[in-house]
């Protein structure tokens, strides 16, 4: 159980945990937060975009200090967030994956490193998995090469070259650096810089949605700030592995969307190359692992995606 806010000045971080038919997920971390307790905590918020309502609403009633936001239907990551957000009022807000558990000490080294660092607006922690590997957790802002370099897995193979180290997406998990962004598993956000550009943009129904909010930032000025010390273990996939096909499609009209937005090549020919490319190595890896991987009804959806894919790039994702 959360222990209820003391009403003290202290409380300074509202929690908003974005949950999609993962309610058994959602009682792991709230129990990760009421075992740590942080003095600094406020709101602990929970935004279920699921279709029923019931099992979220079991799972916060064994947590009555959490407060529930029902958005009434699937309204994608990042508007789920923001209406999280918005049902707070701390001065920090550690928006969280369904599927994040907090390591003991992880929200108070973010807000000091905010604290220290006034000129960012985000920070991000050292994700890792459950057994303690680190995770991705911040990287550069993305570009067709990167997402091939990403889905080929070319940038392992190459990251201790020259050419490598120019594409590689991901920084050193050790250091402690203002970075382009983060990964947004789990995002410290300082609510006025969150408020100042409307929060999360929710045309971005799923990813690419906290990179297209740590850039809008930093057109403004405000940094984002990776912060090692701070660790969040993250399963991954949680929420989006029942639906992978359509996720893997969707993750790239995410990223379409973003580079029409913050890049210069309104036609996104690179892109367009880029998705097709990532396509066939998703379907050549199916291929290999089809076997092990359910045969030849996994060998018609891997084929199914790579003709949605190659369809949406040829297209340019017109409709984005």
């Amino acid at each position: 159980m959360i222990a209820p806010s003391s009403g003290s000045t202290a409380a300074r971080l509202d929690i908003v945990i974005v949950n999609y038919e993962t309610p058994d997920l959602v009682d792991d971390s709230l129990h990760s937060i009421g075992e740590l307790a942080p003095a600094i905590l406020d709101d602990v918020i929970v935004v279920d975009n699921s279709a029923a309502p019931h099992a979220a609403e079991s799972v916060v009633r064994r947590h009555p200090s959490a407060i529930l936001v029902r958005p009434g239907s699937n309204v994608g990551y990042g508007s789920g967030a923001n209406r999280g957000v918005a049902a707070g009022t701390a001065e920090y807000v550690l928006v969280l994956n369904a599927d994040a558990r907090l390591h003991a000490g992880a929200v108070e080294a973010l807000v000091a490193d905010l604290e220290r660092h006034p000129e960012a607006g985000i920070a991000g922690p050292r994700l890792v998995d459950g057994n303690g590997v680190s995770q991705p957790s911040c990287s550069e802002f993305p570009s067709p090469g990167r997402l091939v370099m990403h889905e080929t897995g070319l940038w392992k193979l190459l990251r201790s070259t020259r050419f490598g180290e120019r594409f590689t997406p991901f920084f050193d998990p050790g250091i402690a650096s203002t970075v382009p962004c983060v990964l947004g598993a789990a995002l410290c956000i300082r609510r006025r810089d969150f408020d100042s550009v409307g929060g999360f943009d929710p045309e971005y129904f799923m990813y690419y949605e906290e990179v297209d909010l740590c850039r809008r930032l930093l057109d403004r000025g405000v940094v984002t700030r990776y912060v090692p010390s701070a660790t969040i273990a993250h399963i991954g996939a949680a929420s989006t592995v029942a639906h992978h096909a359509a996720m893997q499609r969707e993750m790239l009209r995410s990223l379409a969307r973003y580079m029409r937005r913050h890049g210069a090549d309104r036609k996104l020919m690179p892109l367009r190359a880029a998705a097709i490319t990532a396509g066939t190595a998703w379907l050549a890896r199916d291929v290999l692992h089809a076997p092990r991987a359910g045969g030849r009804s996994s060998l018609r959806r891997s084929a199914a995606l790579w003709r949605a894919v190659v369809g949406d790039a040829m297209a340019g994702w017109d409709r984005v």
